[in-house]
């Protein structure tokens, strides 16, 4: 719990907390240019999981990347008696923490709907922040991809790669079977299972729930764990250099 603290205290006052609400604020307000009343929900949900919330996730990691690397290429932390895998570990979890709070930001924004027009609204409050976490939960698989290439590569490829790959997977492979073995499609296919919202961004409407939108979830988490062990254990190569 130490390290989940002194990553918290690192975050304190940064532009990485501002964008937990820039980003779903943006989305939402092109949602409601773009789908008006009607459209404003769905559209919310889809420009999220295809366009912003890959990119937050890539900015959010290049960003932790680069406050070590402006602290002495990560000289404090190497200096220090700590374990870097737990440090590692820490800094995984935190990104989760901060997608977290920008998808109740989201959900609020998205629920405004069911204040002022209630008529138009397509989902529910409870299916609109049930639909936001489940998003982020489908893609924090990214996380520990974007810390490792963050610091291999540095801010610019994976906030590019991240992105791109965020936008056209879902595209290319969203209505195929290959869908459930391309990680940057689990989110489409949860927006699609939960929300109704096919991988073009159309919306079909609310579909009843059912056990496989959960395969995306388990497989996203699976993923995760993974690639946090492998950035933790290729972190802690740095260890007595």
């Amino acid at each position: 719990m130490n390290y989940l603290k002194a990553e918290h205290l690192k975050f304190k006052r940064t532009i990485s907390n501002k964008l937990l609400f820039i980003a779903p604020f943006l989305t939402a307000l092109f949602a409601w240019i773009i789908g008006g009343f009607y459209g404003f929900q769905y559209m919310t949900f889809y420009w999220w999981y295809a366009f912003l919330l890959p990119g937050t996730i890539a900015i959010l990691c290049s960003l932790a990347h680069q406050k070590e690397e402006r602290a002495g290429k990560y000289y404090s932390v190497l200096s220090a008696p700590i374990n870097l895998k737990r440090f590692e570990y820490a800094k995984a979890l935190l990104m989760i923490e901060k997608l977290l709070v920008a998808a109740v930001f989201l959900a609020a924004f998205a629920a405004v709907s069911n204040l002022i027009s209630p008529a138009l609204a397509v989902y529910s409050a409870g299916r609109n922040f049930a639909g936001s976490i489940a998003l982020i939960i489908a893609s924090i698989w990214q996380i520990p991809l974007c810390l490792l290439l963050a610091r291999k590569t540095g801010l610019f490829l994976p906030i590019v790669a991240n992105t791109l790959l965020g936008i056209l997977m879902p595209i290319m492979l969203g209505n195929t079977a290959l869908a459930w073995v391309c990680p940057y499609c689990w989110a489409a296919k949860t927006a699609e299972l939960l929300m109704g919202i096919e991988s073009n961004g159309t919306f079909a409407g609310v579909a009843l729930f059912s056990w496989s939108v959960l395969l995306p979830l388990v497989f996203s988490v699976i993923l995760y764990v993974l690639l946090t062990l492998w950035d933790a254990a290729n972190f802690s190569k740095k260890e007595g250099m």
